[in-house]
This record gives C-alpha cells, sequence and structure tokens, in this order.
C-alpha cells in the first residue's frame, strides 16, 4: 500500500482541490475552505484520509461522481482530527466507512 504524509490541503472546489494519489493520505494542513480529490474509481478501490488540520477537510470524488448519497460532485465535509475509510464501489460511488473520532 501506498502512503502520503504531510499533505496539505488546496483549492476551494473540486477543479482546484489536492489530487489524492496515494492509498493511505494525512492531511497535516487544511487552510479553510481546502479540500482534496480522489481519482477515478475503480470497483474496490479504497482511500484512508486523516484530517490532521485545524479546519474542515472536503474530499471530494472525481467529476461525474459521488460519495454516499451527497449527490454528483459534492464534496464530503471532514472535520479536523477524523480518519475515514473511502469505498469506491463502481467509477462513479464511494462509501464512508470506519469514522473514529478523537
Amino acid at each position: 500500500h501506498s502512503v502520503a504524509t504531510g499533505l496539505t490541503a488546496t483549492g476551494t472546489n473540486q477543479g482546484t482541490a489536492l489530487a489524492i494519489t496515494k492509498d493511505f493520505n494525512v492531511v497535516a494542513t487544511t487552510p479553510s475552505g481546502t479540500g482534496v480529490i480522489f481519482p477515478t474509481a475503480i470497483a474496490g478501490m479504497r482511500k484512508t484520509v486523516i484530517n490532521n488540520g485545524a479546519n474542515l477537510l472536503a474530499v471530494y470524488p472525481e467529476s461525474g461522481a459521488q460519495i454516499n448519497s451527497l449527490g454528483t460532485n459534492v464534496g464530503f465535509g471532514m472535520n479536523a482530527t477524523v480518519r475515514l475509510d473511502f469505498i469506491a464501489v463502481s467509477t462513479t460511488q464511494w462509501y464512508t466507512l470506519n469514522a473514529v473520532y478523537a
């Protein structure tokens, strides 16, 4: 499994968010209003995101996809100190599971 640590969230929307490229991602810095975006999903793909920043982190699916029932292209808001696993069940649908709060 691949790991990225010390990430800094960027952008203010799906088109400008920091691209997540690893399986396990530790976002250390979350400037207000910033986020990350997943790659195009493959059924069975799993991404873990940890928000160690001080602000809410927007987690976006790739364009045309959705997380849970939020709607297409809508970012999922992760509070600070939260870890979530995101599972792709198709090329357009992600689900969250295993929330851990500090």
